[in-house]
């Protein structure tokens, strides 16, 4: 499957809210596994490969995603900014696609709250907790 065409999926799997993930083909549960870390100089985090696969169906999607603790720095429709950590310790701001709600980066952003983010292909799809 092409980028574009996971990135369409990936669309449709995750609420905007940050709520559950929804298969897109049969509207069931799914459920996501990381695997292995993949080597990745440019990234402060690590990245691992994930697949993504419905309870119900045949679904399968295979990715690469990590999680990020930190807060919004800013954001627009299309990108956010997030303020936080490397794992060695070192202020870092990383600038990513985004598919989040405005009204859940605003009062983000207002509240300063420190939030995990999920990123799967290099766009934030998900707060978590």
């Amino acid at each position: 499957m092409s980028f574009k065409k996971n990135m369409d999926v990936l669309k449709d799997i995750w609420d905007k809210t940050g709520g559950s993930m929804i298969c897109p083909q049969c509207k069931g549960t799914l459920t996501m596994i990381q695997i292995e870390p993949i080597s990745d100089t440019e990234n402060p985090y690590v990245p691992y490969k994930t697949v993504i696969e419905c309870v119900s169906c045949s679904f399968k999607l295979t990715t690469e995603s990590f999680t990020i603790l930190g807060s919004v720095k800013d954001f627009d429709s299309h990108h956010i900014e997030i303020a936080s950590w490397s794992p060695s310790g070192s202020r870092v701001l990383s600038k990513y696609e985004h598919i989040l709600s405005y009204n859940l980066l605003k009062e983000l952003k207002k509240s300063a709250e420190l939030v995990e983010f999920l990123i799967v292909n290099k766009q934030v799809v998900q707060v978590i907790g």
